[in-house]
């Protein structure tokens, strides 16, 4: 029974430590800004890197039109950096400091 709390207290803790925070902005190692709302060409003339991974997945909008998403994960220093891309605009950012 204590092996079974102890593994579900480690579940919920690792969990928390690696849960993203959402920002409006990110900036690039070469010192440029992507905001919410950029063109996805300005997000890659910007990030000037190739994105480590990429997603693609319906996104549902409150009027319940979908759309397809695409996630773009860049690593900037010790930072995972995801940028979500909806319709050509960048919709969300989050980030995750793999220092933790």
């Amino acid at each position: 029974m204590k092996s079974i709390l102890i593994l579900l207290l480690s579940l919920t803790c690792s969990s928390l430590l690696f849960a993203a925070n959402q920002t409006n902005n990110l900036r690039t190692g070469n010192g440029q800004l992507v905001t919410i709302g950029d063109s996805y060409t300005e997000l890659v003339t910007r990030m000037d890197q190739s994105p480590l991974s990429m997603n693609s997945y319906e996104w549902k909008e409150n009027n319940n039109r979908t759309s397809i998403a695409m996630d773009y994960t860049y690593q900037i220093e010790n930072t995972i950096y995801t940028v979500t891309v909806v319709n050509n605009r960048v919709q969300k950012i989050e980030w995750i400091n793999k220092d933790i």
